[in-house]
């Protein structure tokens, strides 16, 4: 009698893990002080989902109501930036009610977004240039002119220098923060799509398109004291997301072209292993080993050895639409290191502003 009982209490634990909205779940550690909470999950279509990455809860969900490029947040967590790229506009979300707090309109198209480490300046880029934006009064205060079609972006965590991928003539620009103005560039051929840095700050990494069937895509890395590129690896199709483990020693490049994820050895540049999941985007917190996939309708989150911790279900047809749209997970992001007293301000101490503006 024993092993039937046994059996219901196995499938009411089953029951009561899926309705918290988890597909699979280990048990994990972390020491770190520094592991995330929460993670910030946009979809295509631009509905953000605030996740509990301990329990894959979702917290809270917001709509930005246009096609999502890119995804930044403050170092405090308290606001979250929604780059809605096809219509040229940076949408605010509160993440703790999924309220819009504002929005943006640049009237120019924009693709990706970082934030600063010390949250003074949130860096979007857009057609030609790259737009500088102060978080607090949440307006345009300087455009950093840049050649060809700037993508991806990372701040080294001195906060002096803004990195960027210029697409369309294989570039990664290096921009002063404090003057606003590109400096220098590193070739690194392809088309360059996104940049992730090491915590150290001591190297960049850079994932490439394919130029065609002879021209594969590209992982590069580049030495920051030098601005010489010191690595680079052939990876497959095509290149998407980076993301830098806490100690830099491994790098995860998603390959949506191919439904895998490549892991890189960065001592060797070497692939150490090719993991079967469909995603756009990788993405792990300052000092927290977990790695976090967008895998469409869920969130994966992976530990250091690769095994699946969990797998969170994303909300959808929850927005009160009469017809809902199906999540599906585009950019995953957290705060770009640990809050400082001058994140960002609270929301009651918004001041007016204008859409546009100059440094």
């Amino acid at each position: 009698m024993a092993k039937p009982r046994l059996v219901a209490a196995v499938l009411a634990l089953s029951a009561a893990i899926a309705a918290m909205g988890v597909g699979q779940r280990h048990d994990f550690t972390t020491t770190s002080a520094a592991a995330a909470t929460r993670a910030y999950v946009v979809g295509k279509s631009g509905l953000v989902q605030v996740v509990d990455t301990r329990t894959g809860t979702v917290l809270a969900h917001a709509d930005t109501a246009g096609r999502a490029t890119g995804l930044a947040v403050s170092p405090d967590g308290r606001r979250v930036y929604v780059v809605n790229g096809w219509t040229g506009a940076v949408t605010e979300v509160d993440p703790d009610t999924g309220a819009v707090v504002d929005r943006l309109f640049t009237q120019v198209q924009l693709s990706q977004a970082a934030m600063r480490p010390d949250g003074r300046r949130l860096y979007v880029s857009a057609s030609g240039s790259i737009a500088v934006i102060d978080p607090e009064h949440f307006r345009v205060v300087a455009a950093v002119k840049v050649p060809g079609q700037p993508q991806g972006l990372a701040v080294h965590p001195n906060n002096q220098v803004l990195y960027v991928a210029n697409a369309q003539d294989g570039t990664v620009g290096i921009i002063d923060t404090a003057t606003a103005f590109q400096t220098s560039t590193v070739q690194v051929g392809g088309l360059p799509q996104h940049l992730a840095i090491s915590p150290d700050g001591k190297r960049i990494y850079v994932s490439g398109m394919s130029l065609g069937e002879k021209t594969p895509g590209t992982l590069s890395v580049i030495d920051t004291t030098t601005n010489q590129v010191v690595g680079t690896l052939a990876v497959g199709r095509g290149a998407g997301s980076i993301a830098v483990t806490p100690d830099g020693s491994t790098v995860y490049l998603t390959l949506p072209k191919e439904s895998s994820v490549v892991v890189v050895d960065t001592a060797t540049m070497t692939v150490r292993e090719r993991l079967p999941f469909n995603t756009p985007s990788v993405a792990i917190a300052p000092g927290d080993p977990r790695v976090f996939l967008a895998t469409g309708t869920t969130t994966t989150v992976l530990d250091s050895s690769n095994t699946v911790l969990a797998t969170y279900r994303m909300r959808s047809g929850e927005l009160d639409e009469a017809r809902p749209r199906q999540f599906d997970a585009a950019v995953i992001a957290f705060p770009p290191g640990q809050p400082t007293a001058t994140g960002l301000r609270s929301s009651s101490s918004k001041s007016s502003h204008s859409s546009t503006g100059s440094s």
